[in-house]
């Protein structure tokens, strides 16, 4: 029998299987064949003799991130009963059986973080004996063992006990080298002279949950997989479970040099390109900036890890092809297609949807998910004659502080929002959404995750294979119409306005520090305006008309 509930595949249902839920933290549950509850029951001293299953906190309330935590919980809790198992004289559950090292050693590290609680909350005292047994004479010249004092003989020896195993498991002087190296990494943890790197992560990873996009978060956890790997192979050992290997190791011991063996490992990993390779050790940037921050570590041997990446990536990404905004044919063609197909019979909402930002996009400067979360709230209306409509890129769907904006909607981008509030219910509230077809999804659960797929394929049908050009080249088409409307002669076109409706955060000195963060909004209404009279091929706007 199984210890892993059969997978049903059904749509739209999440997959709870093996876990379960109490209040709102995620558990794994790791069910024991019921030929095995009594040989797990007298291995794991369950008190009624008998134990159907074990279920042990993921430490986590994302469904996705606990999703990503239960394959190597159950392993673990596998691992574990197992090993029990087979210390009573019982066979494994699954034939035979022999942990790998990593597994060892985070066993041996969870063995040592139980003793050192055990240690803080033992007694300290230390009864005073005195000279002829009279505490009269006040001269004490020595002092009973503490209970703390006992229980860290205690820990020494059971430490050292279970560290065997791993010299048993290698053999030789490695063997006997790595169990010793291990034994005193433990006795170290034990007596709060080290600490593991999963005590920090586990006060680190809520601290930065809702701040920061689960994407990234996802990110993290793969450059600390990618460390524990890198670290059990320099060390010449097994692990089924790289990140929980990571976890076992003291943050005193990575060091300069550990760093720097890290990204050359990194490097030479096939297919892992110069920007992943900056991601993870902006990771292990970040975090070692946190622990010194709450007192656990006193330099950051990450600090400058990614020198010289920079032009790596801007070769390779050279190499690849850079991103540019689209040619006035691209944008006819795409616009042409996106047109045609709305006529066609079965290709459903997204026609339109595609269609409507294929004129919003290059015409506002917006990101995907700028248009696809707008909401009727977010549309401004003018208050005075001749002032253009816009839209409001909100804190909370921006990508930036400097992303929190508000863009004036050319003449044509103002027809589709029209059109778009007139197709709604009549007297929508606020949060309605302009895009309702545009459901929330991915990661980050964001309104513009199924346009992203939607236009990529859209995109390959009608231009083929062309790695130049995507979604945000709208964003670079817009900068180009500005920049094309200066040229010729638009004078409020600068720089600085640019910036001000791209949401970018101005570079010079005296734009960013001592210009206006703001100009009256009749400055951005004539940019518009100017944009589309001496910036956009007439072609562009006859299709964007059409």
């Amino acid at each position: 029998m199984s210890s892993v509930t059969p997978t049903r595949n059904v749509k739209g249902e999440q997959d709870m299987h093996n876990m379960t839920k109490r209040g709102s933290t995620y558990y794994v549950r790791f069910i024991v064949p019921q030929d095995r509850w009594h040989d797990v029951g007298r291995a794991t001293a369950a008190r009624a003799g008998i134990r159907r299953d074990i279920v042990k906190s993921l430490y986590t309330k994302d469904y996705r991130q606990a999703l990503l935590r239960r394959d190597a919980k159950l392993a673990t809790i596998r691992t574990e009963i197992d090993a029990a198992l087979v210390a009573h004289g019982l066979p494994p559950l699954h034939g035979d059986w022999s942990p790998a090292c990593g597994d060892l050693q985070q066993q041996l590290t969870d063995q040592a973080l139980q003793a050192r609680q055990a240690l803080e909350e033992a007694d300290d005292y230390r009864a005073p004996y005195y000279r002829n047994d009279d505490p009269a004479t006040g001269v004490i010249v020595s002092e009973s063992i503490s209970d703390r004092d006992f229980g860290a003989d205690v820990v020494r020896e059971s430490l050292h006990e279970s560290a065997q195993r791993i010299a048993q498991r290698i053999g030789g002087p490695a063997g006997d080298k790595a169990a010793r190296e291990a034994c005193q990494q433990a006795q170290a943890i034990a007596s709060g002279t080290a600490t593991p790197l999963g005590i920090l992560l586990d006060r680190w990873f809520p601290q930065i949950d809702g701040v920061v996009t689960k994407q990234l978060i996802d990110r993290h956890h793969l450059a600390l997989s990618r460390l524990g790997q890198h670290l059990a192979q320099a060390a010449g050992i097994e692990t089924g479970d790289p990140e929980g290997y990571a976890r076992s190791i003291p943050i005193e011991r990575i060091n300069r040099k550990t760093a720097g063996h890290f990204r050359e490992w990194l490097e030479k990993l096939p297919g892992l390109g110069p920007r992943v390779v900056g991601f993870h050790l902006s990771t292990m940037n970040t975090f070692w900036k946190w622990a010194q921050d709450v007192g656990y570590a006193e330099v950051n041997p990450w600090e400058g890890s990614t020198r010289g990446l920079k032009r790596k990536i801007s070769l390779s990404t050279r190499a690849r092809g850079e991103k540019r905004p689209y040619t006035d044919d691209e944008l006819v063609r795409l616009l042409t297609q996106a047109r045609e197909r709305m006529t066609q019979p079965n290709r459903g909402p997204w026609a339109r949807v595609i269609y409507d930002m294929l004129r919003l996009a290059p015409l506002t400067g917006c990101r995907q998910n700028e248009l696809a979360s707008l909401t009727v709230g977010r549309v401004i209306r003018p208050q005075h004659p001749g002032q253009l409509w816009r839209i409001s890129v909100t804190e909370n769907v921006s990508k930036t502080r400097s992303s929190v904006r508000e863009v004036p909607l050319h003449p044509i981008a103002r027809a589709v929002i029209e059109q778009r509030l007139a197709d709604l219910p009549a007297q929508p509230a606020a949060d309605a959404m302009i895009f309702p077809e545009c459901r929330p999804g991915g990661r980050d659960n964001k309104p513009g995750h199924y346009l992203s797929k939607r236009y990529a394929t859209f995109l390959k049908s009608v231009l083929g294979e062309n790695n130049a050009v995507d979604f945000h080249s709208f964003r670079r088409c817009f900068a180009t119409f500005i920049k094309q409307a200066e040229a010729n002669g638009a004078d409020s076109c600068s720089d600085l306005v640019l910036d001000h409706l791209l949401g970018h955060k101005p570079v010079t000195l005296a734009t960013n520090t001592y210009a206006a963060k703001r100009f009256d909004w009749s400055v951005y209404d004539r940019a518009i305006t100017e944009m589309g009279d001496r910036g956009i091929a007439e072609a562009v706007l006859e299709a964007m008309r059409a």
